[in-house]
This record gives C-alpha cells, sequence and structure tokens, in this order.
C-alpha cells in the first residue's frame, strides 16, 4: 500500500515537470514525510483544473456522506484505492470518469518484514525528478456549516519485482505516471485504465532503507535526514 510519501520538491521542478502554475506552493509546507493518516495535505493537479497546482486533503471522502459521522469512517479506508475494484468500489467509482487526479511527491515509504522487523525504505526516481502518482478526488461538503473539503485517495497496483522484495508482505505499490497527462485527460477509458495503472519499471527506481526512528508520529517532518541512507543488517543486500 502507500501510506507515508515524501513532498521535499522545489518549487520550480513541480512547475517545470507538469508545466502548470504553481502560485499554490507559495507558503507550501514542505515535508520529507506525510504520514496518510493524519489526513496532510498534498500537491495536487486535478483533472478540472490542469493548468495549476490544488492542495488537497489526504484521505477521499465522497461527496455522498451524509454527514461527519459518515465522512470519518469511510475515510478510514480510502487514502488508498485498488486499481483492480476501482469500478467496484462505491466510494471511487463515481470519481474515476471526473475527478482523477495527479499527486505530486518526492518519494514513497514502505516497510519491509524481516525477522520480525520493520524496516523502512525509501523510493524514488531515479532521475531525481518529482513522481506523478495516480489518485481519484472528491468535494464534499460538511451539512453543519457549509464548510467544503476537497480530498483525493492514491491507487495502489500489484508490486514490480524490486518493491515484491520491498513491500514483501502486501506487495502492493503507489501507481507511478510517467507524467500522468494522460491520466487526467477528458478520454479515459479501461483500455486506458489497463495500461496506465500498472507497475512502474523498476530499473526507473531508486530505493535505500532509512531510519525508522525518524518516521514516528512526533518526529520532525522537515528533517532531511528522514530520508538519509542508513544500513540495516540484512534488507541492504537485496539489491
Amino acid at each position: 500500500m502507500c501510506f507515508t510519501i515524501a513532498t521535499h520538491l522545489p518549487r520550480e521542478a513541480i512547475t517545470k515537470k507538469f508545466n502548470v502554475d504553481g502560485g499554490a506552493l507559495k507558503d507550501y509546507d514542505y515535508r520529507y514525510f506525510s504520514n496518510a493518516f493524519s489526513n496532510p495535505v498534498i500537491p495536487v493537479i486535478s483533472q478540472s483544473d490542469p493548468g495549476r497546482i490544488s492542495l488537497m486533503q489526504w484521505g477521499l471522502i465522497p461527496s455522498w456522506c451524509k454527514d461527519p459521522d459518515q465522512a470519518y469512517e469511510v475515510r478510514k479506508g480510502t487514502y488508498n484505492a485498488r486499481s483492480e475494484s476501482l469500478n467496484g468500489k462505491v466510494a471511487f467509482k463515481h470519481t474515476l470518469q471526473s475527478n482523477r487526479c495527479i499527486v505530486i511527491a518526492s518519494g514513497f515509504f514502505e516497510w519491509q518484514h524481516y525477522t520480525g522487523q520493520k524496516i523502512p525504505w525509501f523510493i524514488s526516481l531515479r532521475n531525481g525528478e518529482p513522481m506523478a502518482l495516480a489518485g481519484l478526488y472528491d468535494v464534499w461538503t460538511d451539512p453543519s456549516d457549509g464548510v467544503q473539503l476537497t480530498t483525493f485517495t492514491i491507487i495502489t497496483t500489484r508490486a514490480n519485482p524490486m518493491m515484491e522484495k520491498i513491500h514483501n508482505t502486501g506487495k502492493r505499490m503507489p501507481v507511478i505516471l510517467s507524467d500522468g497527462s494522460e491520466w487526467i485527460g477528458d478520454n479515459v477509458n479501461d483500455e486506458i485504465c489497463s495500461r496506465l495503472l500498472i507497475p512502474f519499471p523498476e530499473d526507473k527506481l531508486d530505493a535505500w532503507t532509512v531510519s525508522s526512528g525518524l518516521l514516528k508520529e512526533n518526529s520532525d517532518p522537515r528533517n532531511p535526514d528522514a530520508i538519509k541512507k542508513i544500513s540495516h543488517y540484512t534488507p541492504g543486500t537485496l539489491f
């Protein structure tokens, strides 16, 4: 799955790769890690406004949720969306046609289980560019106060061979898009989905182990050491 990402990216790198207006990033709080369960605000490019960066909260709340209690319960299961079942999930089916988005990150974290340990890895693009993750979004209006929340989910797919070794329990990974423009285009059908929502080539990714002590809830997400390479006793020999 994908529950922790990094967004430590220069504004210029994002606007250059995606050719978008980055005005929303002027005061953005860039982080070396953001955990989905804290519902962080993340840079996103939406299908409805592909020429600019939007800021959305992680954890999709469908527009049909009736009240905050239902929104809270539904959201607990929408941080990720499995590519194989998008059309079968009521929370995602209606967003697939008109509410697709690109979630922008510098990389993501995954935990490897080995001899009773959970060892964190950081995965990024080998070329150092911003990562475009496939997502879906929706807008929910809280009936109690009229406040609107724009939220998103990250789509996952089966792991590539490298990620099978890292995420060796669930064997999943986020869908990484080459640039994302086709995903947020107007005419995405089942054939295009089956072509785009696939494992990203492992030879275009870098992965290394990092310190588990710097990724805890009370850790400083602005500390660059969160993605610093460190050696663990075993998994570093896998690649």
